[in-house]
C-alpha cells in the first residue's frame, strides 16, 4: 500500500512510523516548511539573551540584539560547520565557535576570522539567517526559503491573544519529555481524547471532553449558551486539511472544565492571577493550534504550551511551556508545583502510552485499525499528512 492507497478511517500503515526515506521527506516538506514555535519574548528580555531550538539534524539560535530586535540564525558555523552555542540558553555578546574562534555578531555577521586568505569577504559569511516572526508575543521560525503566510492567523487570532495578554506573558517553566516513539504518533495522541477517561484520571476530572460524545456535546451547548457574545467564544477551523493555501494552518475553540473547576489543577482551583483583560473565570478553557505540531491550552490565569518535534524516525520530544502574567510572582501569585501538576502528570502518562504504541507498531502483526468518532481531530491530522508528505520521493524509496 502506497500513499495513494491510503484508507481514510483507519491508522497508517507500519512503513510510515518506521521508514527512514519516509522520515527524510516528512522533515523535507513538513518541518522545512511549516512555522515552527520557537518559544516566547519574555525569553530573550536582554540584548545578547538567547536560547535554541532543535530538530532533527538542526539547531537554530534565537537572540535578542543590540537594537532590541529578535532574531534567529542557523546554529552552523560558516567555517567548518561546527555549532556555535553548544548550550541551549544564555547571554553573548559574541557568538565565537568554539573550534577555530570565527566570532559572530547578535545580528549574525562574521566580525573575526583569523588568517583568512584576501579574497576571503566577511560579509559573505554571515551566519545563514531563519524567517522569524512575532505573533502576540510568541516567536515563530521557518527553514522554508518561501515560508507560508501568517496574514490569516494574524488577522483572526490577534484579538483573542490580546484578551489573553500573550504579549504580557512569562515563562513560569520548561520542560522536555524526551519519548520514543516517532512523532506522528505523540501528534496522534494529542488529537484525540477517546484514551482520556482510561489513561488520564486526573484530566478526565477536571475537562469535559473526556466524556462521551454524547454528554460533552450537550455540556459545551450549555456552556455556549451561557456565554453568548462572549469574545472567547469565537471558533476557526482552519487547520491541518482546512488550512487555505499558501497559509499557515490555525485553529481555535473553547471547551467547559466540568463544574466546580475554574483552571487545570488540583481540585480545579484557581492558580495564577488572571491573565490579560479578564476580569473573571468562566469555568472554560481555550485549545489553540497553529502550524502542525503546537498546541496551546489557554485557562483564566496561565496557559500550557505543547511542542512536539522529531530527533529521529523512531523518536521525538514533547516541549511543554507553562505561562502565568508578566507581573505574577512565583511563591506569592502562584506555586509552580502546582501550576505544572496537570500537564506534567498527564505528559509523563502519555509518554508511556506513546512509547507502548510505537512497541505495537513495530510488531509485524500490526495492521493498520479502524478510527472511533472520537477521533475525528485525528482523521483531520491524517489527511492533512497524506497531502503534506512527498508522494513522489516516497513511491521511488520505497
Amino acid at each position: 500500500m502506497d500513499i495513494e492507497g491510503y484508507q481514510s478511517g483507519y491508522s497508517l500503515s507500519q512503513k510510515f512510523y518506521k521508514n527512514a526515506d519516509i522520515y527524510t521527506s516528512e522533515i523535507s516538506n513538513i518541518f522545512h516548511k511549516h512555522w515552527v514555535f520557537a518559544g516566547h519574548l519574555s525569553q530573550v528580555p536582554k540584548a545578547g539573551d538567547y536560547f535554541t531550538v532543535e530538530f532533527d539534524v538542526e539547531s537554530i539560535i534565537i537572540v535578542r540584539t543590540k537594537n532590541g530586535d529578535v532574531k534567529a540564525h542557523m546554529n552552523v558555523c560558516r567555517h567548518r560547520g561546527s555549532q556555535v552555542c553548544l548550550e541551549k540558553q544564555g547571554s553573548k555578546k559574541l557568538f565565537t565557535c568554539p573550534y577555530h574562534a570565527w566570532s559572530y555578531d547578535l545580528d549574525g555577521n562574521l566580525v573575526a576570522a583569523r588568517e583568512m586568505p584576501e579574497d576571503f569577504k566577511p560579509v559573505d559569511n554571515g551566519l545563514h539567517p531563519v524567517h522569524l516572526e512575532l505573533i502576540g508575543g510568541l516567536i515563530f521560525i521557518s527553514l522554508a526559503k518561501s515560508p507560508l503566510s501568517l496574514s490569516n492567523m494574524q488577522r483572526d487570532l490577534g484579538p483573542l491573544l490580546n484578551l489573553f495578554g500573550f504579549d504580557k506573558l512569562k515563562l513560569a517553566e520548561q520542560k522536555s519529555y524526551s519519548i520514543p516513539s516517532n512523532w506522528k504518533l505523540a501528534v496522534e495522541n494529542y488529537q484525540e481524547c477517546y484514551h482520556c477517561t482510561p489513561s488520564h484520571k486526573e484530566f478526565a476530572q477536571i475537562h469535559a471532553m473526556a466524556g462521551d460524545l454524547k454528554t460533552f456535546a450537550k455540556q459545551k451547548a450549555e456552556f455556549q449558551a451561557r456565554h453568548i457574545g462572549s469574545p472567547k467564544m469565537v471558533e476557526y477551523s482552519a487547520y491541518y486539511d482546512l488550512a487555505a493555501p499558501g497559509q499557515e494552518g490555525y485553529q481555535y475553540d473553547r471547551n467547559p472544565l466540568l463544574p466546580g473547576n475554574k483552571s487545570g489543577s488540583l481540585g480545579g482551583k484557581a492558580l495564577a492571577p488572571l491573565l490579560g483583560e479578564l476580569t473573571e473565570y468562566d469555568a472554560g478553557a481555550s485549545e489553540l493550534m497553529i502550524g502542525p505540531v503546537m498546541f496551546f491550552l489557554i485557562y483564566d490565569d496561565h496557559v500550557v504550551g505543547y511542542r512536539f518535534l522529531p530527533t529521529s524516525v523512531e523518536t521525538c520530544v514533547c516541549d511543554i511551556f507553562w505561562f502565568v502574567d508578566e507581573a505574577a510572582k512565583a511563591d506569592v501569585d502562584y506555586k509552580l508545583s502546582d501550576l505544572t501538576w496537570l500537564w506534567d502528570v498527564t505528559t509523563i502518562a502519555d509518554k508511556t502510552i506513546i512509547m507502548n504504541n510505537q512497541k505495537g507498531v513495530n510488531s509485524k502483526f500490526y495492521t493498520p485499525g479502524r478510527l472511533s468518532n472520537m477521533e475525528s481531530f485525528q482523521q483531520s491530522f491524517l489527511n492533512w499528512y497524506v497531502q503534506s508528505i512527498n508522494t513522489v520521493h516516497i513511491a521511488h524509496a520505497i
